[in-house]
């Protein structure tokens, strides 16, 4: 690739005239405040994928989001109205056509073969998932009458070669697991009320537990990975059982695949958090001849770590013995010969949860590394594990290590740091790019890649970059950078698809989103979605700096209602989240339809406070610290902006929002209104409640070690079962505090949510009892969030509705004075 000139850089921002479109140099609108009904009526690009040989684009497109053929796919409803559209990217001009004209909606896009002839692709119509792979040269598909098995945790499908491609399936033609278990249980129970109601058949499920593993009396669907021939249409059989994950070695005669066998039992110890519950074994299949071998058979493989050495003799994986925790498991080096575990000496991978969530580890050359610390605390860096050496910290003069590798090379693994990217050595890091440059990684946006894909470096001499100023570069494997189109918009875009040649990119006016080619000097746009909510002006949020409740800088984020007038704001909602604060304006239509985002509810004329509120509290001091942390945020919100209505305050929280929101209401009289979504409120309860979809779904496990799990390690924090830590439960939970709320509470919750709606209703009913003013709203057939239009337009009118009801008079504004005062306050203009 031609070194780009420093000087060039220094110039990007001004060849915005460059563009040869008309749709990105339309002026905008006047603008309108955004509505509810907007929302639900988006349009939405998914996916975009360009072909190895740079010829062909392809992304998926799907209409309004309430056209949707069914809504209890819940976040996957967008699946069954995609269409896939086809771009010539050496004749950008001409405009996109369909992929397959007469093959109906329901269509996503996986993956090309080596050779760019032929796309993978898959089709959702009713029940059925199939796979199907499109011929380029007269766009004809065959449909393989294969239904893809889509594991949450790993791949799905992979080419061999230009004809052959592995793939996992589900022989017996049943939904994936993805698919089936948020939509079967409506079916399931439908069913089994309907042979109740018959009186000729039984109607029950069974679940049995003993010593530590429970076990349902279905089975689940046995699945398999096949070797598909494209050209003769013929299949063979790798593997049996149930694939959680696979990956085919750089040369591709070996196939590394783990799957999921006997029930492992609950350790009563000590639960782990979001830890599988079968033992998950390794197998290497040998594809030419088909030998199949089991390395070590009497260990439990974790998930989200399977990397080839890129010589093919050997892969990483973390394993356990069984009877063993996962910290006390190694990292191991497996390959046809035997397996070996590599020394770690003087470092950890962390906790037990940090290694069920994934171990980090790669490959320079045959020698491996890994993501890890000193063993006695500290910070997290790469260290190079050569054989009779001690590790060598790779990465210990950055002062952010990087979390991830995105390209990788036969001798070295590039990474975004500091401003800058550099080159993994076993001599140490190099830096790639000028000093005077500072780049970030240009990450290809797909909502449906699993996490071990989505981190594992892709094998390639070149690096996807953004420039700070926004432009678009491709980086090689010795710092030349070569430019993708020009900054357009003045912020960054959303990455779509990244080749070497060329960067497909969503550039956002309102609430069109323009899909848009970028290469060389130029920025073609090719296609838009929700043209006719251009002039939709989205409310930005301000910057509230103010002290937490350590005393320590913070910041909460400020949604001010667009073209309100002092005095005319009709409230203020205080959204609460133990951890994290809302800024997001936009990042795409789905994400902008689900949940309740404050930019609505700004535009509905509420200020909308996103409050800094700290996390990872124990159970006997989090209520009190909520409640403080969010009177300081208030405090400094009314400061900065003394026209709000401090005598009309409202709070709102969902999930882990909803429990610290009535932790607040028990404690406070600040606020006037009370919304509490999908928030728990008894953890005992939650400890012992099954997930919806166990009850009938048994074949997908009882699911207990997410809720038990959640509750004792996660979230929860209370470190032991019910009965071993009573007191902290009872204090712990809002139900039990019911008179102290002075306020009234907005209830929501909904049948299907992994937070049982049990929770909402004791919460309503000790309120009810205490003779408070409650409200209680049930969505049926939805989950932890709302999916169905009609649904999220009724939350919406309940809320408003609640809000205008609850709000209309003043409240107290009093506050107890021992509350620690906010630090500085700096008067934050309103966005433009």
């Amino acid at each position: 690739m031609l070194r780009m000139m420093r000087p060039l850089l220094g110039a990007m921002a001004a060849c915005a005239c460059l563009l040869t479109t008309e749709a990105l140099a339309q002026e905008v609108p006047s603008r309108r405040a955004l509505t509810v009904q907007d929302i639900v009526e988006l349009e939405s690009f998914g996916r975009a994928t360009i072909s190895p040989d740079g010829r062909w684009a392809v992304y998926e497109k799907r209409g309004p989001y309430n056209t949707a053929t069914r809504f209890d796919f819940g976040v996957r409803a967008a699946w069954t109205i995609m269409e896939l559209w086809l771009v010539d990217l050496e004749a950008p001009e001409r405009s996109p056509e369909r992929l397959l004209e007469n093959e109906g909606l329901g269509l996503q896009r996986l993956s090309w073969s080596p050779d760019s002839r032929r796309l993978l692709i898959t089709r959702l119509q009713g029940n059925r998932l199939e796979a199907g792979i499109v011929a380029l040269a007269d766009r004809s598909v065959w449909w393989t009458g294969l239904t893809p098995e889509m594991p949450r945790t790993g791949a799905t499908a992979e080419w061999r070669s230009d004809d052959e491609l592995v793939i996992s399936i589900r022989p017996d033609g049943s939904l994936p697991e993805l698919l089936a278990y948020d939509s079967g249980f409506q079916e399931e129970m439908s069913e089994a009320w309907r042979r109740s109601a018959a009186g000729r058949e039984a109607s029950r499920t069974v679940i049995e537990a003993a010593d530590g593993r429970a076990t349902p009396e279905r089975s689940r669907s046995v699945g398999a990975l096949v070797l598909l021939n494209v050209t003769d249409r013929s299949r063979r059989d790798l593997i049996e059982g149930e694939v959680v994950d696979f990956a085919l070695s750089p040369d591709k005669a070996a196939v590394a695949t783990i799957l999921a066998e006997e029930i492992a039992p609950i350790r009563p110890e000590r639960i782990v958090y979001v830890e599988s519950a079968r033992r998950q074994r390794l197998s290497l299949v040998h594809v030419p001849d088909g030998r199949v071998l089991r390395p070590m058979p009497g260990r439990d493989v974790g998930e989200h770590l399977l990397r080839w050495s890129s010589t093919s003799r050997e892969i990483l994986v973390w394993m356990r013995e069984d009877n063993a925790d996962w910290d006390q498991g190694g990292l191991y080096r497996v390959g046809f010969d035997g397996a070996e575990q590599v020394a770690l000496p003087g470092v950890s991978t962390g906790t037990i949860e940090q290694v069920v969530n994934g171990v980090r580890a790669d490959w320079i050359g045959d020698t491996p590394l890994v993501y890890a610390r000193p063993s006695d605390g500290g910070r997290f860096d790469w260290y190079l594990l050569s054989e009779g050496a001690p590790p060598l910290n790779l990465t210990h003069a950055l002062t952010t290590p990087p979390v991830r590798f995105f390209s990788a090379g036969e001798t070295a693994l590039r990474f975004f740091a500091d401003g800058a990217l550099w080159a993994a050595e076993a001599t140490g890091p190099r830096r790639l790019t000028p000093a005077d440059v500072t780049v970030q990684a240009a990450v290809s946006a797909d909502p449906e890649i699993v996490r071990r894909l989505s981190v594992d470096a892709p094998r390639r001499d070149w690096t996807a970059a953004t420039v700070s100023t926004g432009e678009s570069v491709i980086i090689d494997e010795d710092g030349g950078m070569v430019r993708q189109g020009p900054l357009v918009g003045g912020r960054p875009p959303r990455v779509l698809a990244v080749s070497p040649e060329a960067m497909l990119v969503l550039e956002r006016a309102g609430m069109q989103e323009t899909l848009t080619l970028r290469t060389g000097d130029r920025a073609v746009a090719l296609d838009a979605v929700n043209r006719g909510k251009r002039d939709v002006k989205l409310v930005e949020p301000v910057a509230i700096d103010h002290r937490g409740v350590d005393g320590t800088q913070t910041r909460s984020w400020l949604w001010l209602p667009p073209g309100e007038e002092a005095g005319e704001v009709k409230g203020v909602i205080v959204d609460v989240y133990p951890g994290g604060t809302d800024s997001l304006v936009w990042w795409d239509p789905l994400t902008m339809t689900y949940a309740v985002r404050p930019g609505v509810l700004a535009a509905g004329g509420y200020a909308v406070l996103s409050a800094s509120i700290p996390s990872n509290l124990e159970p006997a001091v989090r209520g009190e610290t909520y409640s403080r942390a969010a009177d300081l945020a208030v405090d400094a919100a009314l400061s900065a902006h003394p026209e709000l209505p401090a005598d009309r305050l409202a709070l709102f929280g969902h999930s882990f929002g909803g429990y610290a929101v009535m932790e607040i209401a028990t404690r406070s009289t600040r606020y006037q209104s009370v919304i509490a979504s999908a928030g728990i409120y008894d953890w005992m309860g939650s400890w012992s409640e099954f997930n919806a979809p166990t009850r009938n779904l048994t074949q997908y496990g009882l699911r207990d070690r997410q809720p038990q799990g959640f509750v004792e390690q996660g979230q929860g924090r209370f470190g032991a079962p019910p009965w071993a830590a009573t007191e902290a439960y009872l204090a712990s939970s809002p139900w039990l505090r019911a008179e102290d709320v002075t306020a009234p509470v907005l209830l929501l919750t909904a049948d299907l949510d992994f937070v049982p709606m049990r929770q909402a209703e004791a919460m309503f009913s000790a309120l009810y009892r205490e003779g408070k003013q409650v409200k209680l709203i049930t969505y049926w057939g939805e989950k932890h969030h709302v999916w169905s239009p009609a649904n999220i337009l009724d939350k919406y009118r309940q809320i408003f509705g609640w809000l205008d009801t609850t709000l209309s008079e003043p409240g107290d504004v009093t506050q107890p004075a021992s509350f620690p005062m906010s630090g500085p306050r700096t008067r934050t203009p309103p966005p433009p």
